[in-house]
C-alpha cells in the first residue's frame, strides 16, 4: 500500500494582479487663455502656428516633445518690448508642464498628459474637447485660469466664490458620461473682478470658504518664490499668479489613487527654482520701483491663517519646521465635508466605477 502524501502546485493567474493599470495617470492640463487674446494672433503665438493653435488638443509625452514638437519653449530672458515675440505666454506653459514631468517621475521621463489651450469665457465645453480627444481617459484635469477666484460682494462682506460649482457640475456631467475625473483649479486670487488698484488688493480675512459640496473639485493656490516666477508673473499684463498646478498635477499623477497628495515622505515639490514659497497674491499694485507691494512669503503668515486656509478647503504648498529642503503639498481634500472629501477618495473610486464598466462592457 502507498504511502500517503500531499502534493502542492503552483498554478498562476488566480490572484488578481493589484499594480497600476496605467490609464489613472492620465492627466489634463487645461489652460483658459481667455485673457490673452493676442496670444495665437501675434508674436510667438501666431509665428508658431504650424505646432499650436488655439483649441488644439495635444499629447505630450515628454516635456522635450513639447518644446520640439509643439513649440511650447521654456521662458527666455529678454526686454519688455520683445517679450511677447521671444516668449510663448511668458513661459507659464513650460513651467507647468515641466514640472508636471519633474513630479510625476524625472524632467526627462514619459507620461501621459493632454494639454489644451482655450477661451473658456463663455463655457467649460474644452473639458468635454480634451476627453473626446482622449477617448475618456483622462483622470485628472489641472486647469490654470486668470478669471478671478473670489469676486467682491460689498466692502465689508466676504469675498464670493467664483468658478468652483460650475466647474464641479461639468465633472459631475463627465461622470454621467462614464468619465469620472477630478479637478483641480488654479484660478486668479490676486484681483477680485476688477483692475482698479482696491481690485488687487486681496484681504486675507475676507476669503470665502471653498466647502460648497464640490466633491470632483479642488481649489490651490500659491507659487514658488524665485527670479523666475516673479518676473513671469510681472511680465504677464494680467500679474496673474504663476501657481504651482503643473507640480500638484505631476504629484497626483504619480501618486497611487489611494494614496494622499500630502504624503511628505513621497511628495517633496523642493527644487532649485522651488525654495521657498509665497501665495503669489495681496497687493499686486506695483511700487515706483516696479514692484508688487505684497506677494505675501510664506514666513510672513501666521500659522492660525494658515490653519484657517486650510479648514476653508484650500490647498497650497507649506513647509514643517525641522525639516530642511522640504516644500509640501497641505492637504489633498477637495471641496466638501462629504465622504469624498479627499482627491484620493475619489480616484479611488473613479478607478473602480471605470474597471466595473469595463469589466461589464466585455460580457
Amino acid at each position: 500500500m502507498a504511502l500517503g502524501n500531499v502534493i502542492i502546485k503552483d498554478v498562476d493567474g488566480n490572484i488578481p494582479y493589484s499594480g497600476v493599470s496605467g490609464q489613472e495617470k492620465v492627466t489634463g492640463l487645461l489652460f483658459d487663455v481667455s485673457l490673452q487674446p493676442e496670444l495665437f494672433t501675434a508674436g510667438y503665438g501666431k509665428n508658431n502656428e504650424s505646432k499650436l493653435k488655439l483649441n488644439d488638443v495635444l499629447y505630450v509625452t515628454n516635456f522635450k516633445s513639447a518644446i520640439k514638437d509643439f513649440g511650447i519653449i521654456e521662458r527666455i530672458e529678454t526686454t519688455e518690448d520683445d517679450e511677447n515675440n521671444v516668449n510663448f505666454l511668458h513661459g507659464i506653459p513650460a513651467y507647468h508642464i515641466r514640472e508636471f514631468f519633474r513630479m510625476s517621475g524625472n524632467v526627462d521621463g514619459n507620461g501621459k498628459l493632454y494639454v489644451m489651450f482655450a477661451d473658456c469665457s463663455a463655457s467649460w465645453d474644452a473639458i468635454d474637447a480634451m476627453q473626446r480627444v482622449a477617448g475618456g481617459t483622462i483622470n485628472q484635469l489641472g486647469i490654470w485660469t486668470e478669471q478671478p477666484l473670489w469676486k467682491l460682494n460689498g466692502a465689508e462682506e466676504k469675498y464670493n466664490l467664483n468658478i468652483v460649482k460650475t466647474l464641479n457640475g461639468k465633472a459631475v456631467a463627465m461622470a454621467d458620461q462614464h468619465q469620472p475625473l477630478s479637478i483641480v483649479l488654479s484660478a486668479n486670487p490676486s484681483n477680485t473682478g476688477s483692475s482698479t488698484s482696491e481690485g488687487k488688493q486681496i484681504d486675507l480675512n475676507k476669503i470665502p470658504t471653498a466647502i460648497c459640496e464640490s466633491s470632483r473639485i479642488s481649489v490651490i493656490f500659491g507659487q514658488a518664490r524665485s527670479s523666475k516666477v516673479l518676473t513671469m508673473q510681472k511680465r504677464n499684463v494680467n500679474n496673474t499668479p504663476v501657481g504651482f498646478i503643473g507640480a500638484m498635477m505631476g504629484a497626483v499623477a504619480r501618486a497611487n489613487v489611494q494614496e494622499s497628495v500630502a504624503w511628505v515622505k513621497m511628495f517633496n515639490l523642493f527644487d532649485d527654482d522651488f525654495q521657498d514659497i509665497e501665495l503669489g497674491f495681496g497687493d499686486i499694485n506695483l511700487t515706483g520701483g516696479d514692484e508688487f507691494v505684497s506677494l505675501n512669503m510664506y514666513e510672513s503668515l501666521s500659522p492660525v491663517l494658515l490653519d484657517d486656509l486650510d479648514e476653508k478647503g484650500y490647498i497650497f504648498p507649506m513647509k514643517y519646521a525641522g525639516r530642511e529642503n522640504g516644500i509640501y503639498i497641505s492637504k489633498d481634500q477637495t471641496c466638501s465635508i462629504g465622504d469624498y472629501r479627499t482627491i484620493a477618495r475619489n480616484r479611488t473610486i473613479n478607478k473602480s466605477r471605470r474597471s466595473v464598466r469595463a469589466l461589464y462592457c466585455l460580457m
